[in-house]
Parts: C-alpha cells; sequence; structure tokens
C-alpha cells in the first residue's frame, strides 16, 4: 500500500505534459517495480495464468519473468529487464538476460511496436521474440496487445499503467 501511495504522490508532480509525445521516453530503461494483484488467501499454480489470460493489461513479458523467478535458481537465474525505446518502430525492444541450469547466458529479447493514441496513452503490440539465438516473428492474428498509460516522465524515471491500472517503474540507465 505504501508504494502504491508513493506512486500516486509521484504522478501528481509529472512535470511532463503529454508525455508520450515527449522526447524524455525515448532511451534505455531498467524495470525496477511491477505492480501486481494482491496474493490470493489459497494459491494456485494456474493464477498467473489465470492473469495473463483475463487481466486488462498483464503483458506476455511480466508473465514469462513471474513464472522464470517462480523457479529455483539452480535452474534458472534471471536478470534485469531492460527495455529500449526508440524513435523508429518497433519502437520497443525488452530483453532480459536468464542463465539456464548454470550454463551459458543467453537473452530474450522481444519487440513490440508503439502507436501513439494520446498525449498519455499508448498501444504496445508484441511483433517477435528471439530465444536461444532464434527469432520468431508473431503472425498478426496472434500479436498481443495493451494500452500503456504514461503516467509521469522525466529525465531519470519513467511511471507507465497497464489498462487496469497497474503500475510499472523504470529508471533510465
Amino acid at each position: 500500500a505504501s508504494i502504491n501511495e508513493a506512486i500516486l504522490k509521484l504522478e501528481a508532480l509529472n512535470p511532463t505534459e503529454d508525455p508520450v509525445y515527449s522526447p524524455l521516453i525515448n532511451g534505455v530503461w531498467t524495470l525496477r517495480y511491477a505492480g501486481g494483484y494482491s496474493e490470493p488467501k489459497i494459491p494456485s499454480p494456474t493464477r498467473d495464468l489465470a492473469l495473463f489470460l483475463y487481466a486488462g493489461g498483464y503483458s506476455p513479458g511480466l508473465f514469462a519473468l513471474s513464472l522464470a523467478q517462480k523457479l529455483p535458481s539452480q535452474l534458472v537465474e534471471v536478470g534485469d529487464l531492460t527495455i529500449s525505446i526508440s524513435r523508429g518502430q518497433p519502437r520497443i525492444e525488452a530483453k532480459v538476460d536468464v542463465t539456464l541450469l548454470g550454463g551459458s547466458e543467453e537473452s530474450v529479447v522481444v519487440t513490440a511496436r508503439l502507436k501513439e493514441d494520446s498525449g498519455l496513452r499508448f498501444t504496445e503490440t508484441y511483433e517477435s521474440a528471439a530465444v536461444l539465438g532464434q527469432t520468431v516473428d508473431i503472425p498478426e492474428a496472434l500479436q498481443y496487445s495493451r494500452d500503456l498509460y504514461v503516467s509521469y516522465v522525466d529525465e531519470d524515471i519513467l511511471v507507465v499503467r497497464d489498462g487496469s491500472g497497474v503500475p510499472e517503474i523504470l529508471v533510465r540507465n
């Protein structure tokens, strides 16, 4: 609760009008906080899948990251999620380094298109994924899209919320 209150206070101080159109959006960011949904009273092995399928903005990247982080560290070690936003399409490249079974480090990379819908809202559409050096273009009929609302951006911090209001805090590298 206290982190949500701090985020709301920060968002009220947003120095950037129409942040979606601001060049401050562009750059390399590291995900530092991804809000979530309250933990259930009874643990469910299918909870993350249900959130991915039915929640308004639960992204495939956060879905995969949350699943990987639940695996024992002997199986997989997950690095920081970095997100590069550029001016040209696809504007998003999300990358996380993973180490499988204590072996070599591999990168998982997802690219997404960003469409500017208003001064506060983007539509993010996933286009491709690269795992173990193999890139797969996602067929248009299967491409996942979600709305992202930019609620705060300055030279160092970016706060976005998905369609269900869940915040993500990114820090510029």
